[in-house]
């Protein structure tokens, strides 16, 4: 009996501290019931426990064979640098990775992200997070003590519509067309590393829309401050720069998935000389034209 006591009281205070302080990463709800054909949604949420955090990474693993993802949202995050948005890559897998700058510390969960799903099948659907990772706001990347929720699903037979419990919120939340707001502002950084595209200059670029979602970013690289219709492409972060004189500006334009989007410009550290614009050029031949017509006028009279 005493050594019981000893064991209880051992694990008491090794183990339950770090079951209270761990962070976590957890589905909300955790469970639910959903009829066939109708949609769901559910919440990722990390919760920092004792810890200050600024990263977080994992896989979301259902099975795609009864689950179908129709929109993943992550404009209401804590993390606000996504070097992977939240995306459904196949085969049942949402991968993700983002950076709180600044860090993370809250006695109340934090959200990452929201998927909504469309029930395909009946049967139990469960929801696990695979390869999770946090990391502190240390100075060194240290990885906490990582808890890794679960999640279920209970899938129904179908009813009829009368009966049918569809959110009219969610299908509310599906159409993109009620987005009439433009992604939030953001501010592309120029930067360079031996590490990274040979150590030749790069462009970052990042943010977030809370309606409809980012959808794809374009980029251009021109003399002119406002640029060129016909120039976009298509862009990801990080961006290898094609002039790498830094002469030009960066026109970058963020595109949600209602088709609004927001142009930001960036002058880089190395502005075009006067003597170098065409512009400039236009304008001397331009005066020299006249010069040389008044003079011919004056000779004539």
């Amino acid at each position: 009996m005493k050594n019981f006591f000893l064991t209880f009281l051992f694990l008491a205070t090794v183990l339950i501290p770090n079951a209270v302080f761990a962070s976590e990463i957890i589905f909300a709800p955790s469970m639910a019931t959903v009829a066939k054909g109708e949609l769901v949604k559910v919440n990722v949420y990390v919760s920092s426990g004792e810890d200050k955090i600024n990263a977080v990474e994992g896989k979301i693993i259902f099975p795609s064979n009864m689950l179908q993802v129709l929109k993943i949202s992550y404009g209401n995050s804590i993390l606000s640098f996504w070097p992977q948005v939240p995306e459904d890559k196949g085969s049942g897998v949402i991968a993700f990775s983002g950076v709180a700058p600044g860090g993370y510390i809250s006695a109340n969960r934090g959200l990452l992200f929201s998927v909504i799903f469309r029930a395909d099948s009946e049967g139990n659907a469960d929801l696990q997070i695979k390869d999770g990772l946090v990391l502190k706001d240390d100075g060194q990347g240290s990885a906490t003590n990582l808890k890794l929720g679960s999640g279920s699903i209970d899938i129904i037979k179908k009813v009829s519509p009368d009966k049918s419990n569809v959110s009219t919120s969610l299908i509310k939340e599906l159409d993109v067309t009620t987005d009439r707001e433009l992604p939030e502002s953001f501010t592309p950084l120029m930067g360079s590393n031996p590490d990274i595209f040979n150590g030749k200059y790069f462009l970052v670029f990042n943010t977030v829309d809370k309606q409809s979602g980012i959808d794809h970013y374009e980029i251009q690289e021109s003399l002119r401050k406002g640029g060129d219709e016909s120039k976009w492409i298509r862009a990801e972060s990080p961006h290898q720069l094609s002039d790498q004189t830094l002469r030009s500006f960066i026109i970058v334009k963020a595109v949600d998935k209602a088709g609004n989007f927001r142009i930001e410009t960036l002058s880089l550290g190395n502005p075009q000389q006067f003597y170098q614009s065409i512009m400039f050029w236009v304008i001397i031949i331009l005066i020299l034209i006249g010069f040389l017509f008044l003079k011919k006028k004056f000779k004539n009279n």
